[in-house]
This record gives C-alpha cells, structure tokens and sequence, in this order.
C-alpha cells in the first residue's frame, strides 16, 4: 500500500508530457492511498490499545496499560523501525 502510494505520487511529480488527463486518475490514486493508510493506522491503534490492555498488562506483571492511543502508534512505529 505504501509502495503504490509513492509510485502515484513521483508519477504526479515527474509526468511532463503536459497532458493534464493521467494527472487527475494519479491525484485521487494518491489522495486514496494516502486516506487508507490513516484509516488503517487508526484501525490497528484502536484495537491494539484494546488488546494491549485486555491481554498483555494482565498477563505480565511487568508492563503497564496503555493510556493513549498515540503510545500504540508509537510502539508501531519502533518496532517496524527494529524490523
């Protein structure tokens, strides 16, 4: 998904042929990318704060619940920097 984001916005950005009828296809192909890639983070941090709290900090004594949802997306986002 985020592949066919960027491929849709560098052809936005480096489409000189002048002609202005890929421009609008590649627009809403961008503008789609980029609203499902929201929705699905928000999707994941939501139910991740539920199963977090539900499962993991009744399970192990060791972490805490999480407060926000933005610690969820937090936590997304080191470990697919680790990966």
């Amino acid at each position: 998904m985020l592949q066919d984001l960027c491929k849709a916005g560098v052809e936005c950005m480096t489409d000189m042929s002048g002609s202005s009828t890929g421009h609008g296809e590649s627009y809403k192909t961008v503008i789609a990318s980029i609203l499902s890639l929201i929705v699905s983070i928000i999707i994941v941090s939501f139910v991740g704060k539920y199963l977090w709290n539900a499962s993991v900090a009744e399970l192990f004594t060791v972490v805490r619940p999480v407060q926000s949802v933005w610690q969820i997306i937090a936590l997304m986002l080191l470990m697919s920097l680790m990966r």
